[in-house]
C-alpha cells in the first residue's frame, strides 16, 4: 500500500519556517533501485549510495538546513529528517524566512535523477519510465521530542521492518508505527502556525500510564537501574522500559492502577502479555545486535489510591 494524498502539502503552514519535518520520497512503481536487504540490514548499490551522497550535500547547498544524523536508504524509497531553522532575514522566495521544504527536495530529487539518467548510460544502472521519484512527497511536522525521537526509532530500524513497510510490494503485515503516525491529525495552532499534524492531547488512561512510568523509571535507578529505553517502539508493540542492571538486560513491563478493585497491576501481565513481550525482547536484541546477552522480565506495580504511589518491583517476574 502506498500513501495517496490528494495533497502532501499542508496547508496553512509555512515550511520555511523552523522547525523539524520528516521526509519521505519514493521511487515511482517502488521499483527496487537502490538495494536491497539482507538479514534486516540495507546493502547499498551503487545508485544507493549515489542517493546517500546527495542527501548529505543539502546542507552545503542551503546552509542554513540541518540534515539529521538519522536517515536511511530503503530499495525504493528514502527517509530523513531536516531541521529548518528561522532565519534573521527574509529571502527573495516570497518573503519567507529560509529555503521552503519543497525546494529542498525538489532539488534533491533533481540531482539525483540527473545522476541516475547517467548511470543508466555509463554503467547500466536499471532503467525506469517516466520519473525516477514520485511526483510528491511525504512529510510530518515533529512537533516535540518524544514524536523526533520515535521517528529516529523507526529510520534506524527501518531495514529489520522492511516486511511489514507499506512501500514494500510483498508486504506481509502492517507497521505499528504507520498506526501511530495516522493518529496525528491536522489542528488549528495559534500564533504563526495555522495548521499541522499534531498528535491528538493524550487521554486520562496515557496520563495515568505516563505517570506510573515516571515512578516506575525513578524507583529503578534508585535500585541501581540503568535506564536504556522509554517506551521503545517496535512493529510488534511497544516496550515500556528498557534498562541495564550489571551485564543482564531489563525488560521492564509497568502497570499502573488507581487502586486494587480489579486486582493487582502485576496480575494484568498475563501468559499472553508475557508472550508478547518475549517476542518485543527478541526484536530489540536483534534490532541492536545484543544476540546473547542474558535478558529478564521485571515487572513494576505502581498504586496510585488516592494520588498516594506505591510501588513495588518485582524481578524476575516470569
Amino acid at each position: 500500500m502506498m500513501w495517496h494524498r490528494k495533497s502532501p502539502r499542508l496547508s496553512g503552514y509555512d515550511y520555511s519556517q523552523e522547525g523539524a519535518c520528516f521526509v519521505t520520497v519514493c521511487v515511482q512503481g517502488r521499483q527496487d533501485l537502490w538495494g536491497e536487504i539482507l538479514h534486516g540490514e540495507m546493502q547499498l548499490n551503487q545508485a544507493g549510495s549515489m542517493v546517500e551522497r546527495w542527501w548529505k550535500e543539502l546542507e552545503r547547498k542551503f546552509p542554513p538546513i540541518k540534515i539529521d544524523e538519522y536517515y536511511v536508504v530503503m530499495p525504493n524509497h528514502f527517509h530523513g529528517i531536516v531541521f529548518i531553522p528561522e532565519l534573521s532575514a527574509p529571502t527573495t522566495e516570497g518573503g519567507h524566512t529560509g529555503p521552503p521544504l519543497q525546494r529542498i527536495v525538489q532539488w534533491f530529487k533533481t540531482m539525483t535523477t540527473n545522476e541516475y539518467i547517467h548511470g543508466v548510460k555509463e554503467h547500466g544502472w536499471p532503467q525506469f519510465k517516466g520519473s525516477l521519484w514520485q511526483r510528491s512527497f511525504y512529510d510530518h511536522v515533529i512537533r516535540d521530542e518524544a514524536s523526533l525521537n520515535r521517528i529516529r526509532e523507526y529510520i534506524a530500524s527501518n531495514p529489520l521492518r522492511w516486511d511489514l513497510d507499506r512501500e514494500n510490494p510483498r508486504s506481509r503485515g502492517s507497521d505499528e508505527f504507520d498506526r501511530w503516525l495516522t493518529t496525528c491529525r491536522t489542528r488549528p495552532i495559534k500564533e504563526t502556525r495555522r495548521g499541522g499534524p499534531a498528535c491528538p492531547p493524550s487521554d486520562p488512561r496515557r496520563q495515568l500510564g505516563d505517570q506510573g512510568e515516571d515512578l516506575a523509571a525513578a524507583a529503578l535507578k534508585q535500585q541501581g537501574y540503568k535506564i536504556l529505553e522509554r517506551n521503545y517502539v517496535t512493529p510488534l508493540g511497544e516496550i515500556d522500559l528498557i534498562a541495564r542492571q550489571g551485564k543482564v538486560l531489563v525488560v521492564v513491563e509497568v502497570k499502573t492502577r488507581r487502586g486494587s478493585s480489579f486486582g493487582t497491576p502485576q496480575e494484568a501481565v498475563n501468559p499472553g502479555k508475557q508472550g508478547r513481550l518475549r517476542r518485543l525482547a527478541d526484536y530489540y536484541l536483534k534490532a541492536k545486535r545484543l544476540t546473547g546477552t542474558p535478558v529478564r522480565f521485571d515487572v513494576v506495580a505502581v498504586t496510585l489510591e488516592d494520588n498516594v504511589p506505591q510501588v513495588e518491583i518485582i524481578p524476575n517476574a516470569f
